[in-house]
């Protein structure tokens, strides 16, 4: 003890000193007197308040000539006298500390410890405000259960509750359904739009996802922009189904976001679980796996995991390894395949296709490696090496007199091109570099790349005519909603798919469609090209109804450059025979016609 400690002025040594003997009260008073983290309370064996310092009553509410504020504490006794009644009747009670939830006068809840001690003659109560050590707890525990963003639950919450969901199936012997949702493009959106844009529509999926479920499921989000369902007590698969379908549905309806309007869809994995012998971490990679066979085969829809998938799977990480090693070995290359003037059966133009040429495998065909090409970034370099070659190669064939100078060269571009921003510059480079004219560089796109950001696509679809290139429409009418934006887009032609011209003209509907895409091309004063004309009835069809170009196996497949020079005019002399026997088929069988 120092004796400065005693010589204070303070009125609680004073009070203390002339009611008790001090060898008692010496012991406490440098604690009861410096104490500040915690509320200290003197209170003696007939319930008189001898001291309390400021934190205490900052605590309970008391202003400094100890009057209760009024009201502050709802549950706590509002008096003096109560409150030592209260701290007596409770001291001598076990434990000798616990917790009070009270109420204050702003509507929140505050939390505070009591913990007494009895000495001879007085109580020594100490009290301490855990208000925001238990809101910090709490934070801290809803921040390691729920994602932070959207309020789902997170990765960690989401593998404890298909834990649970497992072991309640297999003991009540029900049925488990746990699917698996990708956001289609989502990165393109992310690194094109922005953060804050991508956060934002992550926020919208979340909420539509909970109202395509039951108020029990669990929906949650694993990361970037992968979340999960998972469906407790079903019948079959075909109430999972349901609940895609309405998933496809929901996410089908263009967000609103920040002015812009934007269209996302989704690929979705399913597994059921029907096993006693099921486990999480098989589920997981079923339903990833039948995520992933959505995606090879065109995204936006949902697959039902088999057992024939884990090997396709296990053949899809084969080919994405080997892909990084084809680009350092150059093993892509281009084949082309001509255009067709359909009145004429003049070559007037050729697609550049990329192919993989595997040096075990042969030649892998784009459906397989081009979905493993956006998932990695790596359409970006492969993509402007596409459109270097392809305009390289047609000014050789130019400068060498193989080809007619009217033949434009076509290119397809990924989404991930058209949304990166950067599209522009590239192709004025490599027209720059090529020597390449403007007008011969026809660019296809497909009508879903469209539906990422349909405003930011037909800016930056104004910016490439401006150049003086051609820009074409692939894959239409496969598509959900080209025809409200067909006039909005700066397009020169449409590419009828070939789902459609393959069955001519003994489809009755996909004639329909042909008849109908034709019609509303000329009207808005657009080209049609029909791809996948394989047959001499399908041509013929094609040019009754006025289609202006076609390409397919009828005329040639695609071929290597080299190959392609070789047989460049026993191919044009194929098409003019081809073209003008169609027209003589024509007369020979007007029905078609009317198909």
């Amino acid at each position: 003890m120092t004796k400065s400690l005693y010589s204070t002025t303070d009125t609680t040594y004073t009070t203390l000193a002339k009611t008790y003997d001090l060898n008692y009260v010496k012991p406490f008073l440098p604690y009861l007197l410096t104490a500040t983290d915690e509320g200290v309370l003197v209170i003696d064996v007939k319930g008189e308040i001898l001291f309390s310092n400021h934190r205490a009553k900052k605590i309970l509410g008391w202003r400094e000539n100890c009057q209760l504020i009024q009201q502050y504490w709802r549950k706590l006794p509002q008096t003096e006298e109560a409150f030592s009644t209260f701290v007596l009747h409770h001291a001598h009670q076990s434990p000798s500390q616990f917790e009070l939830t009270v109420a204050d006068n702003e509507g929140g809840k505050r939390i505070i410890s009591l913990q007494f001690a009895q000495q001879q003659t007085f109580f020594l109560v100490m009290l301490k405000d855990l208000t925001e050590q238990k809101q910090s707890a709490e934070l801290l525990h809803d921040l390691s259960q729920y994602d932070c963003l959207t309020r789902l639950a997170n990765r960690s919450s989401f593998q404890e509750c298909l834990h649970k969901a497992v072991v309640r199936g297999q003991h009540w012997q029900r049925k488990l359904a746990l699917l698996l949702i990708d956001l289609d493009r989502f990165k393109n959106i992310n690194d094109t739009l922005g953060h804050s844009i991508g956060d934002e529509l992550l926020q919208q999926v979340a909420t539509r996802l909970k109202q395509c479920v039951r108020r029990g499921d669990a929906v949650a989000r694993l990361g970037g922009d992968e979340f999960a369902i998972i469906l407790e007590n079903i019948y079959d698969q075909n109430d999972a189904a349901l609940v895609a379908d309405k998933i496809i549905s929901g996410l089908a309806q263009p967000f609103e976001l920040q002015g812009r309007q934007l269209f996302v869809s989704a690929s979705i994995g399913i597994t059921v679980m029907d096993s006693i012998h099921a486990d999480t971490e098989t589920m997981i990679k079923q339903a990833d796996i039948a995520m992933y066979r959505v995606k090879d085969e065109g995204k936006n829809h949902y697959q039902f995991y088999d057992s024939n998938m884990s090997a396709l799977a296990e053949y899809r990480i084969h080919l994405e390894t080997s892909l990084y090693r084809a680009l350092h070995e150059h093993q892509l290359l281009l084949h082309y395949q001509p255009q067709v003037d359909v009145q004429t059966g003049d070559i007037i133009g050729l697609e550049a296709l990329i192919r993989w040429q595997h040096p075990h495998e042969g030649i892998i065909g784009p459906n397989t490696f081009i979905p493993l090409l956006e998932e990695t970034g790596l359409i970006l370099p492969v993509g402007e090496w596409a459109l270097y070659s392809a305009c390289a190669q047609r000014q050789q064939w130019y400068q060498q007199r193989n080809l007619p100078p009217y033949t434009s060269i076509s290119v397809n571009l990924s989404v991930r091109q058209l949304l990166s921003g950067n599209i522009v510059n590239t192709v004025k480079k490599v027209l720059n570099a090529t020597g390449l004219a403007p007008q011969l560089l026809d660019l296809e796109i497909t009508e879903s790349m469209l539906m990422g950001d349909i405003k930011f696509a037909i800016k930056e679809l104004g910016h490439l005519k401006q150049l003086g290139v051609s820009i074409s429409m692939d894959d239409f009418g496969t598509g959900y909603s080209s025809l409200s934006y067909l006039k909005k887009l700066p397009i020169d032609t449409v590419k009828i798919d070939r789902s459609f011209i393959e069955d001519l003209p003994n489809d009755v509907d996909a004639a329909s469609i042909a008849r109908a895409i034709v019609g509303l091309a000329h009207n808005l004063g657009l080209n049609v090209i029909a791809e996948g004309v394989e047959n001499e009835r399908a041509l013929a069809f094609l040019k009754s109804l006025g289609c202006d170009y076609c390409q397919g196996y009828l005329f040639s497949p695609p071929m290597a450059a080299d190959e392609l020079l070789t047989k460049f005019s026993k191919i044009k002399h194929q098409a003019f025979i081809e073209s003008s026997l169609s027209t003589l088929h024509q007369y020979h069988q007007p029905f078609l016609q009317h198909t």
